[in-house]
């Protein structure tokens, strides 16, 4: 989907980040994490628990977390993920502070700049999410961060709300990405962003708005299912009326007491007195928080998320009843998760979505910028040919976590174009002319690197050039006929024991890398 808001600010973000100097600070990052892996031996063995719980707990695996892993262990690899607080990603983060200063900005500050069209926080946002994803050391705290932001979903171009996420993403859902749903859920609720997305913000005893109330106990904590009914839609509108903007706050959240329906009501069977105010919808989203359903209907969305597309009921009961037992507490219910043996039995069954195999891509093959306004312009269209451009699903359910809603020969054929342009740097880059006017030009974009050289190190031989790059990106043995298969494309009619010139190893090395990330190995996680 397209505004022209968004419009103008992907043309310029070639001409805005040439300039930033993200590019340097990227790909020195990019250079640490290829030297630490290149001056440590890896494993004879790596084990396959291990690779499986790197891949679901991140946006790709790299060399550089597998040697962590392997050093400290996996049980303190994941005891740190789950404590990001102890990880220094102090070099990502200053990078999209100096280069995006509005992620920093208060909502004041970032509605006085409105008018200027060189200022795009919207964009501003998308990118950096993108990055994080890519290149944050804190990884299982990014993909917690991208699960709820689709849990409690906003359209970023839904009008003033491409002002508004900013702040919210900042205030409201990061630092609570591995924090207590019920604090998240109460932040929720108050951001401006979603009073607007779903039209409480004009929710009045005059006038219900039953927006919000739907999709509060739809989509943020029942579930469809979940033992409610018209009424207590109904009832929960009331009890959210008067919840709305005021621009004359510093957080833009305002309850007005005349318009807030005082008499009684009864949500779920539960009565909540006459003339109380902003206290109704608190208790509300204190009774949806602590319900059974709610644990039930979060429980089976993470064990989609990190298990499978079916996960089996006996895991989602028992990560229900964790969810109760510890009051939410994202982190504690994700350790059990994460270490059951459900999680364990489940390897290579969840198929990447496209915001997990666009950044895989770039992490495992440990791309690198040549141009950085066309490094992120590349990212930012191929996720949105891909369609999972972040913070950018319309319908408040978020982008789906089955594999059905994004496998098609269609998404196929983009996702091997992809990897065929990353492999040969020949990704066509829509122009503007093109984005423009709708018409067929294409510019070759030279804006990703993928070091062949490096992923291939010594091997020369095509059955060495293949060995060394499952080994480099996929990180696990592939079938024996698949192995010979690619040894034969590697090989091109040349025998396969005997060393190539070191042009044409990298020629075929590209070839390999090209194959590796088209296939169904590297599709799933």
């Amino acid at each position: 989907m397209n505004t022209p808001t968004m419009n103008k600010a992907r043309q310029d973000l070639g001409k805005r980040l040439g300039q930033s100097g993200l590019g340097e600070g990227l790909n020195s990052i990019i250079a640490g994490q290829s030297s630490a892996s290149a001056s440590t031996q890896l494993p004879s063995q790596t084990v396959d628990s291990l690779i499986h719980l790197l891949g679901r707990t991140s946006f790709g695996v790299t060399q550089d977390m597998i040697m962590q892993a392997d050093v400290i262990g996996e049980s303190a690899w994941l005891d740190q993920q789950l404590n990001p607080e102890s990880i220094d990603d102090s070099d990502i983060e200053e990078l999209l502070a100096t280069a995006f200063p509005s992620l920093q900005m208060s909502y004041a500050e970032i509605l006085g700049q409105t008018e200027d069209p060189e200022f795009n926080p919207a964009i501003d946002l998308v990118i950096s999410a993108i990055l994080r994803q890519i290149f944050s050391p804190k990884q299982l705290f990014e993909v917690m961060t991208e699960f709820w932001t689709n849990h409690f979903n906003v359209f970023l171009f839904d009008g003033p709300v491409e002002y508004l996420k900013t702040v919210d993403d900042r205030e409201n859902i990061r630092p609570l990405a591995l924090g207590r749903f019920s604090e998240l859920l109460h932040r929720n609720a108050r951001s401006p962003a979603m009073l607007y997305y779903l039209d409480n913000y004009s929710n009045t005893v005059q006038g219900p708005n039953e927006n919000y109330a739907r999709e509060l106990m739809e989509l943020h904590t029942l579930g469809v299912n979940g033992g409610y009914n018209e009424q207590d839609v109904a009832e929960v509108a009331r009890c959210f009326t008067g919840w709305s903007i005021d621009t004359r706050t510093e957080d833009l959240f305002g309850f007005f007491d005349i318009t807030h329906d005082t008499d009684s009501k009864v949500v779920l069977g539960q009565g909540i007195p006459a003339g109380q105010g902003i206290e109704d919808g608190e208790q509300v989203l204190d009774l949806l928080a602590e319900h059974p359903s709610t644990a039930s209907f979060l429980a089976s969305k993470l064990c989609r998320r990190f298990i499978s597309d079916t996960p089996d009921q006996g895991i989602i009961d028992m990560i229900a009843g964790r969810f109760s037992e510890t009051d939410g507490d994202t982190r504690l219910v994700l350790e059990t998760l994460l270490t059951s043996d459900a999680f364990r039995s489940a390897q290579g069954v969840k198929f990447k979505r496209p915001s997990e195999y666009v950044a895989s891509v770039v992490r495992s093959t440990s791309a690198a910028l040549d141009n950085e306004g066309r490094y992120l312009r590349l990212l930012f269209d191929q996720l949105q040919i891909l369609g999972q451009l972040p913070f950018f699903s319309n319908p408040p359910t978020g982008y789906p976590d089955q594999e059905t809603s994004w496998l098609s020969s269609g998404a196929l054929l983009s996702r091997w174009n992809y990897a065929l342009g990353i492999s040969y740097g020949e990704l066509p880059l829509p122009s503007s002319r093109n984005f423009d006017n709708n018409q067929n030009q294409l510019l070759y974009s030279d804006g990703i690197n993928v070091p062949v050289l490096d992923l291939i190190g010594e091997a020369r031989t095509p059955a060495a050039i293949t060995d060394r790059l499952i080994d480099r990106i996929l990180h696990r043995p592939i079938s024996f006929d698949d192995r010979k298969a690619l040894i034969t494309h590697v090989a091109d009619g040349a025998p396969n024991s005997v060393p190539l010139e070191l042009e044409q190893a990298v020629k075929r090395g590209r070839a390999a890398v090209a194959a590796i990330l088209s296939s169904r190995y590297f599709q799933f996680r």
